[in-house]
């Protein structure tokens, strides 16, 4: 079969995004198998998130929110953002290599390849040109506020939200049913890759619903239905069965957001960007920062001044079929959501299923890029019209190029990172199976950032075995882990031995290094405690079994 001229053009923008997403992430891209976006816990969580699916898929299919974090509670998968649909790119890699790292990173960087292409058959299905939708494509992929976020693996699989805007719009102009199973399928696939971007889905669907149906979209029930059909709910179920463990978590571990009078971001975020032109000028024209910026939300000069020139286009046009009017709408409801003036909506609607879920409002700024990228789609058109085929796509090319240079955040750079658990967590996986596993020493939990931090550290170890621990981390945690932490700093304290017996604990894991000077008197402590029993010592690095009552 012979690909068609649109499918070609696919083709040759999608290795252009992607050949853009490497110059674009360097020096970061050239290491993604030895460097972290950011050596932080959270960073640390999506890589064991990710690895926890690729062990999952194989293992245990049918308990996939069952993670091996947080014994004894079950559903723990369901404590953050599951990751699911990115698994799916992440774990052939980790089945080929065993590079957590790397299927990571990978994954984060597709993410940007296909976030162009996304916002790129958006703008096609929009009638736009080949070279406005280009230029939507690129400044959905590399605008800052959507860019700078690739380390947040849970903010940049934001991919499919284009992607099922663009067949919903399709559906609603040629009323073919495939367009709306596709549009919904890549719903689900958004859902199971991000909840957050889930969230902006749901907000920009129901609107493109309610305009479709508000400015003269026949209703016709019996025929949305039919196109719906069994095959439309085979396609949402998996984004309905996702919702499941989170409401359980809601319910039963307390996953619920309240409203946070601080949450909104300062007036310095709002001129923020880590790109050099824009602190350039922001130098250079503001000055110093009187404080620090809680995110980086400027999206660009042309970003801004672009949608400018479309605006008064969508009189010309029924307001059904008015995409600039659309589009519009749906940056000034997204950016309401994170802005106080003229009036704070967050306040009014964060408590409704989905939107409880997002912890910062600011990150709704993904929503607002891409809408604002559909709108400088339309202004590039404007532009170009009446000009030669030549001349429009040499004025596209101009404003590709100025984007680009401001888009640009060399060096855009990674941290040196390993996963390599010790050589006692690899010799537990030859045990007999199942056990369940706690590790010391644990820092003082008034050192919040040094207890998150050996809570990652014991995940990261645990995937040496991936049978139950005690440790965890993620957006949730419960009292039982708060005091059970506190109480293991005065590990083998009668306290803490009961503490761990009582929630099945079979095996402790103790890292002399950890103790420095203090292990000697640790150690003859624990040849006191008759539950404990010495069973392997290899390097700094001890297990013991925990007899239980």
């Amino acid at each position: 079969m012979v690909p068609s001229r649109e499918s070609k053009h696919l083709i040759v923008v999608t290795f252009a995004y992607a050949a853009l997403t490497f110059v674009m992430a360097l020096p970061f891209s050239i290491s993604p198998h030895t460097h972290i976006l950011g050596d932080v816990p959270d960073a640390h969580m999506y890589v064991w998130t990710l690895a926890w699916n690729a062990y999952a898929f194989l293992n245990q299919p049918l308990h996939l929110f069952d993670a091996n974090i947080y014994h004894p509670y079950a559903n723990t998968l369901a404590y953050s953002e599951n990751l699911i649909g990115s698994a799916f790119f992440a774990a052939p890699i980790t089945w080929a290599t065993g590079n957590l790292l790397l299927a990571t990173n990978l994954t984060a960087l597709l993410s940007c390849v296909l976030c162009g292409v996304g916002a790129y058959l958006l703008a096609r299905r929009l009638h736009m040109s080949i070279g406005a939708a280009f230029i939507c494509g690129l400044i959905f992929a590399f605008a800052p506020p959507r860019f700078v976020r690739m380390g947040q693996l849970h903010m940049t699989a934001v991919q499919w939200i284009p992607f099922s805007l663009a067949f919903l719009h399709s559906y609603f102009e040629h009323g073919r049913r495939r367009d709306l199973l596709l549009a919904i399928g890549f719903f689900s696939w958004q859902a199971l890759s991000s909840g957050h971007g889930a969230a902006y889905l749901v907000i920009a669907t129901v609107a493109l619903l309610a305009w479709q149906f508000a400015f003269g979209a026949p209703l016709t029930i019996r025929q949305r239905l039919n196109d719906f059909g069994a095959a439309g709910a085979y396609l949402l179920a998996p984004a309905v069965w996702v919702m499941l463990p989170y409401r359980i978590a809601q319910s039963d571990a307390g996953l619920r957001r309240g409203y946070l009078s601080d949450a909104q971001p300062t007036i310095e975020s709002f001129l923020a960007s880590p790109t050099w032109l824009h602190q350039s000028l922001q130098e250079r024209l503001w000055g110093p920062f009187e404080s620090e910026p809680d995110a980086f939300l400027f999206p660009g000069i042309f970003l801004l001044l672009l949608p400018l020139l479309t605006i008064g286009r969508w009189v010309r046009r029924p307001l059904r079929d008015n995409h600039i009017a659309f589009y519009v709408a749906v940056a000034v409801l997204a950016t309401l959501m994170f802005v106080s003036w003229p009036f704070e909506l967050w306040r009014y609607v964060y408590w409704l299923p989905g939107l409880n879920f997002i912890r910062i409002p600011s990150r709704f700024i993904i929503l607002t890029v891409l809408a604002l990228a559909v709108l400088a789609g339309f202004a590039i058109d404007g532009l170009v019209v009446g000009l030669s085929k030549r001349r429009s796509a040499l004025t596209t090319a101009v404003f590709a190029v100025l984007m680009l240079v401001e888009f640009h955040a060399y060096p855009f750079t990674g941290v040196p990172f390993a996963v390599n658990p010790p050589a006692i967590d690899r010799w537990l996986d030859t045990q007999p199976k199942p056990f369940v596993v706690a590790e010391v020493p644990v820092p003082s939990i008034g050192d919040l950032g040094a207890l998150e931090r050996h809570q990652t550290r014991s995940m990261f170890h645990a995937t040496a075995h991936w049978q139950k621990t005690v440790h965890g981390y993620s957006s949730l945690r419960r009292p039982l882990h708060d005091q059970l932490y506190l109480e293991l700093t005065a590990f083998p304290d009668a306290t803490s031995i009961t503490s761990l017996q009582s929630v099945g604990v079979t095996h402790i894991v103790v890292h002399t290094g950890d103790y420095g000077d203090r292990w000697r008197g640790i150690e003859d402590r624990i040849a006191m405690t008759p539950e404990l029993r010495l069973l392997h010592v290899e390097g700094e690095g001890r297990v013991y079994s925990l007899s239980l009552p």
